[in-house]
């Protein structure tokens, strides 16, 4: 499967600037580079901004490059309405599966639900077996559904995906013991891997009788290990930060509180109370802006505006601007991270893209909170999280705590858009007379200034950021 994230440690070999380093040591924002291959008397090690190297052009993570494997949005584009539809029936059989509700969630649980045959507590080889005979198919088939869902989102349910992964090949009593032995160890010192599969054969042994289940090479149990564990530290890196990993949230929570930068991003798409004109016929248009706000720092992240309405490429363009900083000009002047503050002060008029766009602060998102809305629960939106590993969350109906950027839209609307020509009110009852005649800015015009206004006015207000 394509690796879609890498973890940024010690011992990384990158390439940046035309030359080729190595990780050597990352200290807060700052991280030492050492050349691989140094040239007598010039050492040239490089200290740079952890921002400055994500967003240079220039810079690569060299490490071998797996199988490649379609994008989500290629994989769904070319479903067609029926294709969409029935993949849409066979995720919702999927997620009644492994949650009990269609949906994914109790907030967002249907009539009757969670049905007997998928209550929680209910084994798993009793819901595989129930679904099975529900829809006619074999129970491997359900098997191998959650799985590929778990992997890569609704995506995984297209047909003719090829499936490379190891993990398919082995046998689910044996996956299922090797989660529970790595779960016992989240807490412990860094366990050796000959050990822990040494362990899952002696308790597959204990509960299943001797030679009864399967047991891999030690060359493929070493690969199982390696899919198994793939970013939480388990083997490698940080023990601390296993333990972190170990306790992130798993499912929908209380009321919200943030404790950290990039623990929860809120996601919300609304209609502005002011026209635009559109740039190919030079009519007016209303315009939706979906936004990205950190709840622990109350920043916006990422925004996109579009016309009439949003689409799940302007949801996941906006994740991107989330995760992944903009160009600057010189590849110097780049928004710190959120929360993780280099200095005090920050030359506002030099934070600006290669576009001339403001650039918005970045944060590593690990939850997205979202709404109801049908653009968030589009199958594009769950694999793509899926890749990056980024939990969905959904809002509690009716509980406006949970996104508290339902006021920043307010703030926004009063404190910019009322100023502005071609404003329309916030209902049918104050719009003016022949509003729709005064539009004057274009679309990718109203979006910069949108941009200007949360870099230099909200944001400075707000001291989101330094």
């Amino acid at each position: 499967m394509t690796r879609w994230t890498t973890p940024l440690q010690p011992g990384l070999p990158i390439s940046f600037d035309g030359e080729q380093f190595t990780v050597a040591e990352i200290e807060g924002r700052r991280i030492l580079l050492r050349p691989t291959a140094a040239v007598v008397g010039m050492p040239r090690w490089r200290q740079l901004d952890i921002s400055v190297l994500l967003a240079h052009p220039t810079t690569e993570i060299l490490v071998p490059a797996p199988q490649e494997e379609p994008a989500a949005a290629a994989i769904l584009g070319g479903l067609d309405d029926g294709g969409d539809d029935d993949l849409t029936r066979k995720f919702r059989h999927v997620q009644e599966v492994r949650t009990g509700y269609q949906f994914g969630s109790e907030k967002l649980a249907l009539p009757g639900e969670p049905r007997p045959d998928y209550a929680p507590g209910t084994p798993w080889m009793h819901r595989y077996v129930a679904k099975a005979a529900e829809l006619g198919v074999a129970e491997s088939t359900i098997r191998n559904w959650v799985r590929q869902v778990k992997r890569s989102g609704p995506a995984g349910l297209v047909r003719g995906r090829p499936a490379p992964s190891v993990l398919d090949r082995a046998d689910d009593r044996w996956l299922e013991m090797a989660r529970s032995v790595l779960k016992g160890h989240e807490k412990s010192s860094r366990p050796v891997r000959n050990l822990i599969l040494a362990e899952i054969e002696e308790r597959l042994t204990k509960e299943y009788g001797k030679e009864t289940v399967p047991v891999p090479a030690r060359t493929t149990g070493y690969e199982l290990l390696r899919a198994l564990t793939k970013g939480t530290n388990a083997f490698e890196g940080s023990t601390k930060g296993k333990r972190s990993i170990a306790d992130a949230p798993k499912g929908t929570y209380g009321r919200l509180r943030a404790t950290r930068p990039g623990e929860y991003v809120v996601l919300d798409t609304n209609c502005l109370d002011v026209f635009a004109m559109e740039p190919v016929t030079c009519r007016w248009v209303r315009c939706e802006l979906t936004v990205a706000m950190d709840l622990y720092s109350r920043c916006i992240t990422g925004l996109r505006l579009t016309p009439v309405s949003t689409k799940s490429t302007d949801v996941a363009g906006v994740l991107f601007e989330t995760v992944r900083p903009r160009d600057a000009p010189d590849g110097d002047e780049v928004l710190p991270y959120c929360g993780v503050p280099s200095t005090v002060v920050i030359d506002a008029d030099k934070l600006v893209d290669r576009d001339g766009q403001p650039l918005l602060p970045t944060v590593a998102a690990e939850t997205i909170i979202f709404d109801h809305g049908k653009v968030y629960l589009s199958n594009h939106i769950q694999s793509v999280c899926a890749k990056l590993d980024i939990s969905l969350q959904p809002a509690r109906p009716k509980t406006p705590t949970d996104k508290p950027v339902e006021r920043w839209f307010r703030t926004l609307n009063q404190g910019l858009l009322a100023a502005l020509p071609g404003y329309k009110g916030s209902d049918v009852h104050s719009r003016g007379e022949k509003v729709e005649d005064e539009v004057f800015f274009f679309i990718d015009e109203l979006e910069a200034i949108i941009r200007e206004w949360i870099t230099q006015i909200f944001t400075d207000r707000e001291l989101c950021c330094p």
